[in-house]
């Protein structure tokens, strides 16, 4: 959350925050709502849960699997990976989610700026997106 504090400005406009379930079956979404209320998360943070084919495919999509079933099947041992990005551009990147908050938020800074100043021209803008 430390981030989405340091990103206010952007937050819910360019920038996006998304978190996916690695228990769908637990994580419905009365539960995600009750966990973005505990933590104070504001608009433009989002939780995802759905059936579990789907979760397991939008991780699969998205690299957030290990290469080893064993190890993938472990839920203690996830990866723990923030993908940053810019939709637009298709710009697309990886972070460790225990990176220094200011670190990866000045990374979504960058993503923002950048893609904004090559877009003037064009008049594109677009959301950025993040996932954990």
């Amino acid at each position: 959350m430390k981030v989405q504090d340091l990103l206010a400005e952007h937050t819910g406009e360019d920038v996006w925050f998304y978190s996916i379930t690695l228990e769908p079956e637990r994580d419905s979404p009365e539960v995600l709502a009750r966990y973005a209320r505990r933590f104070r998360v504001r608009p433009g943070f989002v939780f995802l849960t759905g059936k579990p084919e789907d979760i397991e495919l939008l991780r699969r999509q998205l690299g957030f699997t290990f290469s080893d079933p064993y190890l993938d099947a472990d839920l203690s041992s996830h990866l723990g990976i923030v993908k940053l990005g810019n939709e637009p551009k298709g710009w697309w990147g990886d972070t460790a989610s225990l990176a220094a908050p200011n670190q990866i938020a000045s990374l979504l800074r960058w993503l923002v700026q950048a893609g904004e100043a090559s877009t003037a021209a064009s008049g594109h803008t677009g959301a950025l997106e993040t996932g954990t």
